[in-house]
This record gives C-alpha cells, structure tokens and sequence, in this order.
C-alpha cells in the first residue's frame, strides 16, 4: 500500500466518525506518525511504499480511532502555538480557545517580557499554559498546579522538552488547606473543570469516553466551583494590581462576572472568535 491509497484508506475507514475535513486531517497525522514524513513529504512521496509493519500498525490504529480514541492519544502528541506537546488520558488536550486565553495574556504583557512576574497556572494538563508563558515571559517565575498525578508527570516532561523552568506540583485546589503552600501572584491564569455533568450527552465520545473527567464537569448544582475557590484563593494570594485570567463555560460569563465584580474589582468579558463568551479577566485593583 503506498501512502496516497494508506491515507484515502484512513479517510474511508473513519469517515462515520469525523467529516471528511477532519478525517483528512487524521489520515496526515497518523501517517507522519507511521512514517515520520510531514504533509509535505508524504505528498512528494505518494507512492512510497508502506512497510509491512507499518501497514499492521495501521489497521492498529484504525481500529483505536474506530473506538473514538483521539489521535493526539495515540500518536502521543498534540500541538498548541506551534509548538508539540506529549499529552496522554491524564491530561486535556489542548484547544484552540486556549491558544486564545494564552494570546491575550501576552498581549497584556507585551511590553514586560524583562519584568519579574509570579505567575500560578491552575490545572495544568500538559502544561501548554505555563511552558508557552514561561517561554514568552522569561523573567517569570511559574507554578502549576494540577490534582492528577499523571498530568502533573506529563507537564515535567513537557518542561524538560521545551527547556521551560516551571514548578509543577500535584495537589487538589479545592481544598484550602492546600494553598498554604503557594506564595502570592502577579497572574493567575485557569482552563479548570466548567462542563456541567448534564451536558455529557453533548459531548463527541472521543471527548466522554477518552479525555479526563477530572478535568472536565463539574457538579449540576454547582457549576461556578473552581471560580468561587479560585476568587477566595484570590483574596490572599493575589498581589494588588494582579490579574486573573479564566476560560469559561459561555452559559455562565454573566455570572462569573457577577461574582468577581467588587468595589476593588474590574472584570472584563471577552468573547471567543466564535463570538462565544469564552474568556474572563479580572484587575484587582
């Protein structure tokens, strides 16, 4: 099998799970896994030949996408600004609205690249936030926090890769007796769990089945829990002049402005290139 009919094989075999856009998309990744050519070389050599061990690793894969594992797991990669990152079921696999989140902190920031700033990056996943920060911010000093242990291994790595000097720590958030352990911030920066435990049945199953739950819902009756915890964590370990920037869920950017807004307080909505109220960022004045 060479690579044009491997990849036309890849689409055909997925296409009830993913539009053809998507599936094309898969086909090229999955391929530069299998071969190590990129889009552009694997077009050069369409007609290359695909080693018999290759193609059994193929039907592999094929039948792991088939039961809606996402690429990015089975490949080991994901890639967030340019850059790649190894993700795996203990972390969320970055999306496009962060790159957005991360966009607007550093255009806050453009002008204090040299400035000494302590950052905390709640929820750390793979670490995409912090290492992208710390990489744009250098003079920054950066904790990340997350409750998994896998997730919190993964973003070490993901560190050492991209030679980022970040404090990667396992621990739970929503237990107070915890942030004892965390000095004061200049920024806080957060994608934390705000998908509703009722909204499941909306969910893509490579989403449901595959990627962490810890990382994703949140209780029905109380749905605003890590920005409560995060606006108390605020009130003592917040500098004065800090900023906090959050991703949200859109059903609730009124009401995360409602709870930040204080006489101290300065809360900014903004809106996703969706026009999905997707982002918040509040100045404690």
């Amino acid at each position: 099998m060479n690579l044009e009919k491997a990849k036309l094989f890849i689409i055909n075999a997925i296409k009830n799970i993913y539009d053809e856009r998507e599936a094309s998309n898969i086909a090229q990744l999955l391929l530069e896994w299998l071969t190590g050519k990129n889009k552009i070389a694997q077009y050069l050599d369409k007609y290359g030949a695909l080693t018999l061990s290759q193609e059994n690793r193929l039907i592999a894969a094929i039948e792991r996408l088939n039961h809606f594992e996402p690429i990015q797991y089975l490949i080991g990669e994901a890639w967030f600004m340019g850059l790649s990152f190894k993700v795996n079921p203990s972390t969320l696999i970055p999306r496009p609205e962060t790159e957005e989140l991360i966009e607007w902190i550093l255009n806050d920031y453009k002008n204090l690249t040299t400035a000494p700033i302590n950052l905390l990056d709640i929820g750390t996943g793979s670490g995409c936030i912090p290492i992208l920060l710390k990489q744009k911010i250098p003079a920054s000093t950066i904790h990340t926090i997350d409750i998994s242990n896998g997730a919190i291994e993964c973003a070490k790595q993901n560190a050492v890769n991209h030679g980022s000097d970040i404090n990667c720590i396992e621990m739970d958030f929503t237990n107070e007796t915890n942030w004892a352990q965390l000095p004061s911030f200049n920024i806080i920066v957060s994608n934390p769990p705000y998908i509703m435990e009722m909204e499941k049945v909306d969910l893509h199953k490579n989403v449901l089945e595959h990627e962490p739950a810890s990382a994703l819902f949140v209780p029905n009756n109380n749905p605003l829990l890590f920005y409560k915890k995060i606006k108390q964590f605020s009130t003592t370990h917040l500098q004065s002049n800090g900023q906090i920037y959050l991703e949200i869920n859109e059903q609730f950017g009124s009401d995360i402005v409602t709870l930040f807004t204080a006489k101290n307080h300065t809360v900014e909505l903004k809106k996703d290139m969706q026009g999905k109220d997707r982002m918040v960022k509040v100045i404690k004045k």
